[in-house]
């Protein structure tokens, strides 16, 4: 290949992957908190409400919450909100998303320091740049407690591995502290560059290291409080759960594949995380221990610290998670680190000699394309749902102070009311604001249309706080609803309306039209749809049920016959002729 072409050729295909990314982004991300963000609400309202001396504020900053201190992401989210006057979720996705780009642009420097072909590159950027990545790319605090937590480690290893003078070590120390107070598995940045700069022989650094990695250790478990994650009992069944979910983590990238088959998941990640685990430990002990002096540049370092911190993360969530229930591990906020690892074996293969690096970028590329296609199949559903629900008790709560899609949030949070009246945090960009109007009007029962709907009651046991209870819940289902398809609109919703003009606005789940369809015909979804809510989220009443979706024209919504009668303790569901 003509060497002047492929830096062209490679940009334009860097930029379209990461212009679509980008596009999606910007389709899918919403100014609308979701569970852990409520911390940032509550930290800024006890900020505004007391008057506090700044050691108070500074331990409020540093309070853990769900096990970890993290004082970066609530710092970032304060300046938004110096900036802008409100915490604005949106912006905070924003900035978990150039977190990324700064993970992919070390990624990069690195394959260039090694000599790789810039087009090398494309695969990496194919299974990055996906839905798969969705619970830490389109979620303002966790993202920043997985995204921004690795940029800070990337940049610290950089700095490491090709950087050895005094003052880039005092930087890279700075910035694996900072890592630390950013998401609990920060502080394994501390024995990954640890690891570094014993294999470099850097003894003198080593020492000083510890010695930071040490106070970094003493400073996190400062009137520190163990959390449920940490809390944890041993028995046989917990470290049989432990050593599976470790490498099936490991091999977790297989996710994207499963399916609807649950063992074909586990045990094809356990087996794809093994070999990864013990391939790439043989190869960078190869690299490091037993390999003749080569100049800095060329030796594994970075990817040291990468692979010791990706496998120390996942033993963690191996421990928190995986050890009560094996197939927790595979939600996608912790998909950065089977990723992480699944460039350090396309790293491992490019560099092994006897196979043609052209042909293992070909076919990694076509990998990743796969990869991307097979991620957007299966994680596109989660997505919607989540920003459908979002979206719906959006409005839900500016009407009711009541999240409907949630069990009793009313009472889960003692913040969140004040702090809205504060201006904290503003719902005043509703993706739904253009129907807005037509949702305050009343029924025009001169206009109904007939809908097919279905209604199921079921009861469930909930333990709520130590109070075990039973509660009820219903059903909808219809399935010749159409759905839009990626990106178009923002979906199917159902509306209640009583006759006193109490409205609520309910999400839709739409289900997979299935894996041929989906290639074939590039839909995503069949007709139809199902929600399940409790019924003591409604104030018991009769209410019509309406179709709200979008058209070229806008938002439309159509009345329908059927009428929900909910209480408490039933749902029934009526038709006005």
């Amino acid at each position: 290949m003509n060497k002047s072409i492929l830096p062209i050729s490679f940009l334009t295909a860097a930029l379209v992957i990461v212009g679509v990314y980008i596009y999606y982004i910007n389709l899918y991300a919403v100014n609308i908190p979701i569970t852990d963000d409520y911390d940032l609400v509550r930290v800024k309202y006890m900020l505004l409400t007391n008057d506090f001396s700044l050691w108070q504020k500074i331990q409020l900053l540093l309070e853990p919450e769900n096990d970890h201190r993290i004082l970066v992401p609530r710092s970032i989210a304060l300046c938004v909100y110096a900036i802008k006057g409100y915490i604005d979720y949106r912006t905070l996705i924003w900035i978990v998303n150039g977190s990324l780009m700064g993970i992919l642009g070390f990624w990069f420097i690195s394959f260039l320091k090694r000599g790789f072909v810039a087009g090398y590159f494309i695969p990496v950027l194919l299974w990055y740049l996906t839905p798969f990545v969705f619970d830490v790319t389109l979620w303002g605090i966790n993202g920043m407690q997985h995204t921004t937590l690795n940029l800070l480690v990337f940049a610290t290893f950089y700095l490491l591995a090709y950087h050895p003078a005094a003052v880039p070590t005092l930087f890279a120390f700075v910035l694996a502290f900072a890592a630390t107070f950013t998401n609990g598995n920060g502080f394994l940045v501390f024995p990954a560059g640890l690891t570094m700069l014993l294999l470099a022989k850097e003894r003198t650094k080593s020492l000083w290291w510890s010695v930071g990695m040490v106070a970094a250790l003493l400073a996190y478990f400062l009137n520190y409080s163990v959390g449920q994650a940490t809390k944890v009992t041993i028995s046989g069944e917990f470290i049989q759960n432990l050593i599976v979910s470790f490498a099936a983590l490991s091999g977790g990238w297989l996710a994207a594949f499963k399916g609807s088959n649950q063992d074909f998941l586990l045990w094809g990640a356990f087996g794809i995380g093994l070999i990864t685990l013990l391939s790439l430990v043989i190869w960078l002990t190869l690299n490091t221990l037993f390999s003749p002096p080569k100049p800095v540049k060329n030796k594994p370092y970075f990817w040291v610290g990468i692979f010791v911190f990706s496998v120390l993360t996942i033993g963690i969530i191996a421990v928190s998670r995986g050890g009560r229930d094996v197939y927790s591990v595979f939600t996608s906020r912790y998909s950065l680190y089977p990723l992480h690892l699944l460039t350090l074996v396309y790293v491992m293969l490019l560099v092994w000699k006897p196979v043609s690096r052209a042909w293992i970028s070909g076919v990694a590329a076509a990998f990743g394309l796969t990869f991307a296609v097979a991620s957007v199949y299966q994680y596109q559903i989660d997505v919607d749902v989540r920003r459908r629900s979002l979206v719906a008790d959006h409005y839900n709560w500016r009407q009711h102070h009541k999240l409907i899609t949630h069990f009793r949030s009313e009472l889960a949070d003692f913040f969140t009311q004040p702090a809205y009246k504060k201006g904290i945090y503003r719902f005043a960009d509703s993706p739904l604001a253009a129907a807005e109007p037509s949702l305050a009007q009343p029924v025009d029962t001169t206009s109904l249309q007939p809908f097919q709907l279905t209604l199921n009651s079921t009861s469930k046991p909930v333990d709520f706080f130590g109070h075990p209870q039973t509660v009820w819940q219903f059903t909808l289902e219809n399935n010749d609803c159409p759905q839009p398809g990626l990106g178009k609109g923002n979906g199917v919703f159902i509306v209640l309306k009583s006759r006193q003009n109490t409205t609520y606005v309910l999400p839709t789940w739409p289900s997979q039209a299935g894996k041929k369809q989906f290639l074939a015909r590039g839909e995503l979804y069949r007709p139809g749809f199902k929600v399940t809510l409790y019924n003591e989220n409604f104030r018991p009443d009769d209410y019509q049920i309406g179709i709200l979706y979008s058209t070229k024209e806008g938002n439309k919504l159509q009345y329908t016959s059927n009428v929900l009668r909910v209480d408490s303790l039933r749902a029934q569901l009526l038709t006005r002729p």
